[in-house]
């Protein structure tokens, strides 16, 4: 759209439109795509598809957070002999390269909030993942514990730091039930209206 002093000129025929309805949340790539897992990790032949049915079905917007493991150690996830995926992030390199990710990620939860988009959470991963597992403190759906996945407890520390209390959970697909328990929790945040809160 081109601006001429400060008349807004839309350029077609007919109106301009703008149906968003301004809900969105943020999620991990393998999500939406399981080939970004690693070897025997994926649960699925494509994405999570009662998570993506579900944001559908809401008219929920999805922004895709790229893969930490990938980003930081490559897709073979490279790393010494006897070395594990969580021990390797852990490693100066990849844990400069998680908080760059980490901080570019709070960067644009930031740019919607200021425009008054509600982000209605951080959806993580099983509870075993070096990257991305999401391990809340107590009651608490904003603090992290130490079991989180490297790039979660970066992700949340950087979005407290810049004053947004955002909720994390993770998407445990590793086991239907847990998977269940976690699909109520996206169904209860998508129903509710107060999902973002600035600090």
């Amino acid at each position: 759209m081109a601006k001429r002093g400060t008349k807004t000129v839309w350029p077609f025929k007919k109106p301009k439109t703008d149906p968003r309805n301004g809900r969105l949340v943020f999620l991990i790539e393998c999500l939406t795509n399981q080939n970004a897992r690693d070897i025997g990790a994926a649960e699925s032949p494509a994405f999570t598809q009662e998570l993506m049915e579900l944001l559908v079905d809401a008219e929920t917007g999805i922004v895709q957070i790229p893969c930490p493991e990938i980003a930081c150690l490559g897709f073979e996830r490279s790393r010494s002999s006897g070395q594990s995926i969580r021990q390797a992030l852990e490693t100066p390199e990849a844990t400069a390269c998680c908080h760059s990710l980490a901080s570019a990620t709070a960067e644009r939860i930031h740019c919607y909030v200021k425009q008054d988009f509600e982000v209605l959470a951080v959806l993580g991963g099983n509870e075993q993942s070096p990257g991305c597992a999401v391990h809340t403190a107590g009651n608490s759906e904003v603090q992290l514990t130490h079991k989180s996945g490297v790039f979660m407890k970066m992700l949340a520390a950087e979005l407290t730091q810049g004053g947004l209390h955002i909720r994390f959970h993770g998407m445990r697909d590793a086991d239907s039930e847990l998977l269940q328990e976690d699909l109520k929790w996206v169904r209860d945040r998508l129903h509710s209206r107060e999902a973002t809160s600035r600090g």
